[in-house]
């Protein structure tokens, strides 16, 4: 399937395409580890403890769907948004900074999620639309890319996603398909993250 000229142009640069699938987001995730651990001054606060564990729940939530490779998910979380597990992270991020009110690191890692995410979505949905052809367009058409559309809710009605997946079972969560994506990583994240932000500021506070 031929890309669309909207998606050529929106592309970046091959070298900077190559950057961004490298080892560039383990860096800047260790980066982001490092900047959490320094300037975490003060205890964990349940509003920005509360995001991260919802990014958690939706990153485990969306891998009972995501079968890779095989035919576009459209049940669970995947009938609002087209990358939960992608918002999921975002929120956890987001989450965590906002829990020891870092508001300068919460806007620094926005940017930089952005810089870095938008354009890996884009090559990647350039390969599913090679994978799945026309099923996945119509998804496309239908499901928001990153963040829902509430009000009106932009969501693919039965007959559409029927067209997009056939397959009935595919609207249903599978414990067994979240474990073999590895969803659990999700909470165990968020948990030591949380912890490690908690034990950070207790060492500034001590020393």
């Amino acid at each position: 399937m031929m890309t669309s000229t909207a998606d050529q142009n929106q592309n970046p640069p091959s070298w900077y395409r190559g950057w961004v699938q490298g080892k560039t987001r383990i860096v800047l995730a260790w980066i982001f580890a490092f900047a959490l651990g320094f300037t975490a001054r003060e205890y964990p606060t349940w509003p920005g403890v509360l995001l991260c564990f919802l990014g958690a729940a939706l990153r485990f939530w969306a891998s009972g769907f995501l079968r890779k490779d095989s035919r576009p998910a459209v049940g669970g979380p995947y009938a609002w948004v087209r990358n939960p597990l992608y918002l999921g992270t975002y929120f956890m991020a987001l989450g965590v900074a906002w829990s020891i009110e870092n508001w300068v690191l919460l806007g620094v890692m926005s940017v930089v999620f952005v810089a870095i995410y938008h354009f890996i979505i884009l090559d990647e949905e350039t390969k599913l639309k090679r994978i799945f052809g026309e099923p996945y367009v119509v998804y496309c058409a239908h499901v928001s890319r990153f963040f829902p559309k509430i009000l009106p809710p932009m969501t693919p009605d039965a007959s559409v996603r029927r067209q997009i997946n056939p397959d009935a079972q595919h609207q249903h969560f599978s414990f067994e398909l979240a474990m073999k994506n590895k969803a659990h990583e999700a909470f165990l994240s968020f948990f030591g993250l949380i912890a490690f932000v908690a034990v950070m500021a207790y060492f500034w506070k001590q020393y």
